[in-house]
């Protein structure tokens, strides 16, 4: 998956293109977005990693992904149940939108920030790390790949302002929780642990060796601009 600062950044990258444009939800063409709610709505997936006796299928499900396991996403069919399953989220959750407009649209950006990086960014990294003699089928390789998006998404708050931005807006939000899938506590605990971990904590700069910076710079702009076409194009918002 991709990192959390990655994910930030394309929401505020994705909050600025929305602010200049004239749009609606589908369910409520008066309703208007809470760009705080829509920061915090990118980072909730992965919110279920604060509840206790945390595995690993519960983030499958978060993500939309039961019976889609890591290494089988490119299977034939598999991208489709994901949409299928995304698209399902949204239209089951235009209720609890209305009470927090932007949460639920930041959770859907989120998986299409994942889901294009799942596909195009990740295999990049195996491909650099192969002549280390590491594979996808080795624990080290995974260490690594964890260790490399803590580094780029390090280095992401260095040069960009607008995670400061995303950072405040953090700090400001009111709890939420996603129905379904994620408790408030769960959401209050992780969001807490990001501000701290990544924006309060001191890290050593290093470059990352084969999630490559430049790579995941270029990817943020490129999906930006897809989600931004897939929002309208698939009806999770209308003009």
């Amino acid at each position: 998956m991709a990192g959390t600062m990655v994910h930030l950044l394309v929401a505020e990258k994705l909050k600025e293109r929305l602010l200049q444009r004239k749009w609606h939800f589908p369910f409520n063409r008066s309703l208007q977005m809470d760009s705080d709610f829509f920061i915090a709505g990118n980072i909730c997936p992965d919110g279920i990693m604060a509840r206790k006796n945390y595995e690993r299928q519960m983030k499958l499900h978060t993500h939309f992904r039961d019976g889609i396991p890591d290494g089988r996403f490119e299977e034939p069919g598999m991208v489709p149940l994901f949409e299928k399953r995304m698209k399902e989220f949204w239209e089951g959750h235009f209720g609890e939108e209305e009470k927090c407009p932007g949460l639920h649209l930041g959770y859907v950006t989120h998986m299409m920030t994942d889901e294009k990086f799942i596909l195009e960014e990740r295999p990049k990294f195996f491909e650099n790390i192969a002549p280390t003699g590491l594979t996808c089928k080795d624990r080290e390789t995974f260490i690594r790949f964890n260790r490399e998006t803590d580094l780029v998404d390090f280095k992401l708050i260095r040069e960009y302002q607008e995670l400061q931005d995303a950072k405040e807006a953090l700090q400001r939000v009111p709890e939420y929780e996603i129905q379904g899938m994620v408790t408030r506590e769960e959401l209050s605990e992780s969001r807490n642990w990001i501000l701290n971990y990544f924006f309060e904590t001191e890290h050593l700069v290093r470059d990352s060796e084969f999630l490559l910076y430049g790579s995941m710079v270029e990817f943020i702009e490129t999906v930006v601009e897809e989600i931004m076409g897939r929002l309208f194009s698939e009806g999770y918002l209308i003009d």
